[in-house]
């Protein structure tokens, strides 16, 4: 039993370990700019399609999703990335002036930036699950959102989590950071997904 479960534990920190090196490996092939957003959805379908089988993420099948995903996850990626950077930037200017009235504005930028990321692993996940329009992607991952304020808090706390401990170990940039960010947002959104999941299936 013991060892059971230091053999399961050995598979979830190589899969991590590995799915993260290759995110860092295609998002350099792509630029950076143009690597990140279908490394990470290459990740999300990984993840979902074989969960911590890590003999699964191999760097051809890596490759292959990679390149399938090259045009709509740098889509999605580019405009998440458009809307974050002028709202960082946003807060970044109004966070230089003082007053009451400019610090509400700040926490009301920075939840609709926290907002904003949330909504981002939600289309990454459903990208994967659905063969759907954008905007209906969008949508369902609005939706998705705003179901269950418990889980918008669950993920946030893992994001908080994973990025304070990141800044302590910069290691884990290229050893885990991404990775992590990928299986926590599958598991902290399993339930709102399999509730979505039910509703489409009733009306579909």
């Amino acid at each position: 039993m013991v060892s059971s479960g230091i053999q399961r534990l050995f598979y979830v920190v190589w899969m991590i370990i590995k799915l993260n090196l290759y995110f860092v490996l295609f998002t350099l092939m792509g630029g950076v700019i143009f690597g990140a957003g279908p490394a990470f959805q290459t990740m999300t379908d990984l993840l979902m399609e074989h969960g911590i089988d890590y003999q699964q993420v191999t760097f051809k099948r890596f490759m292959t999703h990679w390149k399938a995903n090259f045009k709509r996850s740098n889509l999605h990626f580019l405009i998440f990335a458009g809307i974050s950077f002028f709202l960082g930037y946003n807060l970044y200017l109004s966070a230089q002036i003082q007053g009451l009235l400019w610090l509400v504005i700040d926490f009301i930028l920075a939840f609709v930036l926290l907002l904003i990321a949330v909504l981002y692993l939600y289309v990454t996940q459903y990208e994967t699950k659905y063969e759907i329009s954008h905007f209906n992607l969008f949508k369902l991952a609005f939706i998705s959102v705003f179901l269950n304020f418990g889980a918008f808090l669950k993920v946030l706390f893992g994001l908080v989590s994973i990025f304070v401990l990141t800044w302590f170990f910069k290691g884990l940039f290229l050893f885990a950071t991404f990775s992590l960010i990928a299986v926590w947002s599958g598991f902290a959104t399993k339930d709102n997904r399999f509730m979505v999941a039910g509703k489409l299936a009733r009306h579909g």
